[in-house]
Order: C-alpha cells, then structure tokens, then sequence
C-alpha cells in the first residue's frame, strides 16, 4: 500500500475489498445441527446467515467440509472435490456462498494441503504399488536398519514416521499417522492440488484459509538427532516449518492460482522475522495475510502468570505493540483472540472469577480495532468460556489424549496432568454453540457429538440478542464503528501508534490517518487506574455508562476500555 499526497489529502493506493473484511470463523460440527443427527451442518450455517449479517461481519471463514473419516475433525481430506455427508452436499454448499453473496458475505473454505487422509485414493494406491507414480505424492522413505529414517517426532506425539507393512520403508506424518504428508517436491502432485484450488474458487468462493501451510517444505535428516524428551524422540522445526527452499513452493502457488483471482487468503504460518513480511503476504506476497499468533502460547492460567492480569498483560504488550508498528504501511495481519485450535479466550485472558461483560467486551476492544483484519470465533461474540472436564474420558480429541499421556510420561500425576489439559486443550472451544436455553442450548433435538457446555441455561445468544446492554449487543456497536462511513478508512488503512501512553496492566493504542486521531484505551485488570491523557476528545465507544475524566487524565474502572476521537490536543499541539 502506498499514501500519496494530493492537494493536502492523502489518497491511498492499492485498495482491495478484503482490507475491510471484519471475519467470522465458523466450526461446523458446533455450529447448527438441522438433522438432529448430533453433528452441524451448512444448512445450520444458512439458517444463521440473518443472524451472522444482523451481527454485521462480511466474511465467513469455514474449518473443513470435505470427505473425511474425522480422525483430525475434517483436517483428514479423503476427497477434495466432494462435501462430506455429515455436513451436506456440494449443492448445498454452493447455495450457502450464494445465500451469504445476498447478505454481501463472503466465504472462505479451509485449504488443506500438506497432508491428506490414509483413506484417500491417491494414498490408497501408493500403498497399493510403491512403485507408482501415487507413492511419491507422498514421503517415503527407507528405514534404517529396524528403526524409522530418524527420530523426528509427530505433532501429535510418537514418531513421525510409520511404517509401511511388509516394506521397510516409512511415510511420514507431522500430525496424527492418518494423515501422511504430501510431496511437495513432485510437480505432478503440485498440479492435481491447483486443480482442486481451481475448482473450487469456479463455485463462487472468495477465497481460503490455508492450513499448515508454513510445514510443506522437509529437510531431511539421515542420522537421529539428540532426543530432546524422554521418548527418545525430537522436534526439529527448522527442518519442517518455513523450511530453508519453501518461498519457491509458496511463490508458485501464488503465481499459478491464487493472483489469478480477487480473493483473500488467510495462512496459518508465523513469520518470526519482519524483513520477511512482504516476501510471505501483502500486496505481492505469497498470501494476502497471516494469523498474528504472537499471544496464542501463553496463558494467563500458566504458572508464570499465576492469573496475576497485571504481568500477564505487561508481558503481552510488548510482543503486539511491536509487530502492529512495523506492520505500519507495509502488511495486514489478521487479528484474533480465539479460534478452533485454543481454549476460549475469556479463560486465557481473564481470571476465572472476573469474567463479566466488561472483561469480556474490553478485551474484545483490545483487539478489534487494531491494524488488520478483525476475526471473531464463533461464541466469542457471546463470551463461551471453558468447559473443564472432570475426567480425561471426557475429552476426544486424539490431540487432547496424546498430550495427557505425555505428561504422564514426564511425570506429573493423572490429576496434575488433567489439571493442565484442562486449561490449555483445545477442545475447549469445540463444545457446540449456545444458540438458546432449550435442550442441547438450541444446538440439536438429537444427542450432540461433543458435550455442551452447561453454561447455556444463562449464557446463550437468544438471551443477548434481546438485550441491548448484552456482550452480543456491545459486537455489534464495534462492528458498527468499524464500518462507519465517517472512520472506516482511518480503522483500516490509518497508522497504529502502540503504547501512546504508559500505565501498567492498560493497553492503549491510537490510528492515525491524515486529521484524524482515534485512541483505544483498554483497563484488562481488576484495578481502578488513572492514565494521562492529554487530549479534547468525544467518546465513540465505552463499556460502562460514563467516563471519570478530568484535564490531562482518565479514570479507567476495573476493566473499563474506550475509543476516543480526539477532536484537539489540550496543549494546542
């Protein structure tokens, strides 16, 4: 993006729809069942598509719908080109894109490409005959000696290499062994994944969100390295995440599919280093945005935090202040609090006895109106907060076991192993969404395929929608504020100017574009704090009904946050 002055107003260049995208993910097994078969479906997602354009968001993202046996919840594709059953059909997906086209939302499906399902047919016949052109779409390698071809180990625990019955070879799987990763390196295999882009972008979609993306390039070790856990195992990420060689996968996907559309897409990759951002996303980047995973490993339930809101806060300002600085005029992050990987944000921001409206709509505020791209998870809007369960059985996620086990294995007893599971899986934020008070929280008439969150006889979008004062009703006005015409381009393209003034446990930020100064001013304690603020002002948003302010300084209540436009400096400035 380039600011060019002209007759004294800056006039801003290279605009594209997607910059004013404010995003809404949805995870469809939780969304809306319609079938009373326990399971959402895209019938669920048109039902609610009033409801989704009433709240005021303009593009819908969708964890997978593919064919999938589920053992990764849909993140296991056994056809690309087809639906699978539990959620619809391919028709009635293409009328959810032109439902949501009538309502001026846009779809985004969930593109994932660096593995497959063992129950694809490429997979199939690879496994079928080794020496078919099938075998290396797929990473096979030979095994050394009894032992896989190193001792990398699995994201999902155990080694990452499995292998291939009556053969010494492995494939391998950086996830769960049902899902072997695909052979970037194979041309052929490149093309059959453009194809499958292709034909999915002719139904009308806008665009993806593109999974594990930042994991299709492998170095490949010949030796074991030093374990690094007493599974004997390791975990190299140089050598499979944003490896060395990866920018010329990235940079023909781009070239062969992506610039020859209008659309957005969204990767789930980190680009640790800011010399890098233009190269990953932006205008000619390899994508039009990234997630901004800066606050996504930390809690504040961890030990280092001890639900102590003022370190964790001054902990977390530093990491975002930084990247929204030098994202000024360069790139757009997309910026979030929640989504289907995390536990709810409410439990990780929040001690667990503060959470309320205002803790709850502050922090949306902290985030919202921030340079990038806005994305609400689904029941964030309603603040959907953790179900913790009383034993590991009532969790099913394989992730969630693996990851019991490991710290069984590491020592910790089975109640101090649940304990942590209990905060940090990501489950969590998979219980099926509160629409009402009635059985099942308005989900399903049938038996849900997660546990519902018994939250829902007091915490339901139903009960918010009628209250003006609500947390749903407080998205809304953000929304709202957002897309006004009046600041729309200063929300979007204006500067971010982090940490304009200083007070401990406050997040404060402005955007600056041309005349106009809006300032985010955002208490995430439990703790009155007065902040020097040396400004005229009017107040465009606020959490509580009135502000304390007094020349050179406001009054922030405990978890009080407020937009400001700044109309002039007291000191004539």
């Amino acid at each position: 993006m380039v600011l060019l002055k002209d007759d004294e107003k800056m006039v801003i260049q290279n605009k594209k729809w997607w910059h004013e995208a404010i995003g809404y993910q949805i995870y469809p097994k939780s969304f809306q069942d319609t079938n009373n078969d326990g399971i959402g479906d895209i019938p669920g997602m048109i039902e609610h598509l009033d409801d989704l354009s009433d709240l005021g968001i303009n593009v819908i993202w969708i964890s997978p719908i593919n064919l999938s046996p589920m053992v990764d919840h849909g993140y296991d594709i056994s056809d690309y080109l087809q639906i699978d059953p539990s959620f619809g059909t391919n028709e009635e997906f293409e009328r959810l894109i032109q439902e949501a086209e009538k309502r001026g939302i846009k779809v985004l499906m969930d593109l994932v490409i660096n593995h497959t399902s063992s129950q694809h047919e490429w997979f199939k016949r690879a496994m079928a005959d080794l020496d078919s052109k099938y075998a290396d779409y797929y990473v096979i390698r030979e095994g050394r000696g009894e032992e896989p071809p190193n001792n990398w180990r699995s994201m999902f625990g155990g080694s990452a290499w499995e292998k291939i019955p009556g053969t010494n070879k492995y494939y391998l799987h950086l996830f769960t062994v049902d899902q072997p990763d695909l052979n970037w390196e194979n041309p052929e295999l490149r093309q059959e994944l453009y194809e499958i882009i292709e034909f999915w972008l002719t139904k009308g979609l806008a665009g993806f969100r593109v999974d594990a993306i930042s994991h299709i390039k492998k170095i490949y070790d010949e030796e074991n390295l030093p374990s690094d856990g007493p599974d004997g195992l390791v975990t190299v990420w140089e050598n499979y995440r944003d490896a060395l060689g990866i920018g010329e996968f990235l940079g023909e996907l781009r070239d062969r599919v992506f610039s020859k559309q209008d659309i957005l897409t969204i990767a789930e990759m980190d680009v640790v280093d800011p010399e890098k951002w233009e190269e990953y996303f932006g205008d000619n980047g390899y994508f039009s945005s990234i997630f901004d995973f800066y606050h996504t490993a930390y809690s504040i339930q961890g030990k280092e935090f001890a639900n102590d809101s003022e370190k964790f806060i001054e902990f977390l300002k530093p990491l975002v202040y930084k990247k929204q600085e030098l994202a000024n005029d360069r790139v757009f992050f997309t910026n979030f609090i929640e989504n289907h990987d995390l536990p709810r944000s409410l439990n990780r921001f929040i001690p667990k006895e503060e959470i309320g409206f205002h803790s709850a709509s502050v922090l949306g505020m902290f985030y919202f109106f921030m340079r990038g791209i806005p994305v609400i998870y689904q029941g964030q809007e309603i603040g959907m907060v953790d179900y913790p369960k009383e034993t590991i059985d009532g969790y099913i996620d394989l992730a969630t076991h693996n990851n019991y086990q490991d710290y069984l294995l590491n020592g910790l007893s089975e109640t101090e192993a649940l304990a942590q599971i209990n905060i940090e899986n990501r489950e969590n934020s998979r219980t099926p969404m509160q629409w009402n008070s009635q059985t099942n929280a308005g989900f399903t008439k049938g038996t849900p395929w997660f546990a519902v969150n018994p939250t829902y006889h007091g915490l339901n979008y139903q009960q918010q929608k009628e209250d003006p004062h609500s947390l749903l009703s407080f998205y809304k006005e953000m929304i709202q504020l957002r897309k006004n015409p009046i600041y729309k381009e200063l929300l979007v393209y204006g500067r971010a100017v982090p940490g304009f003034v200083e007070a401990s446990g406050v997040v404060t930020y402005q955007r600056k574009l041309e005349k106009q100064t809006i300032s985010a001013l955002c208490n995430l304690t439990n703790q009155t704090i007065a902040v020097d603020y040396d400004a005229k002002f009017e107040v465009l948003l606020n959490n509580y009904a009135e502000l304390d302010c007094k020349t050179g300084q406001l009054t922030l209540l405990p978890y009080q946050g407020v937009i400001l436009e700044e109309t002039s400096s007291v000191n004539g400035k």
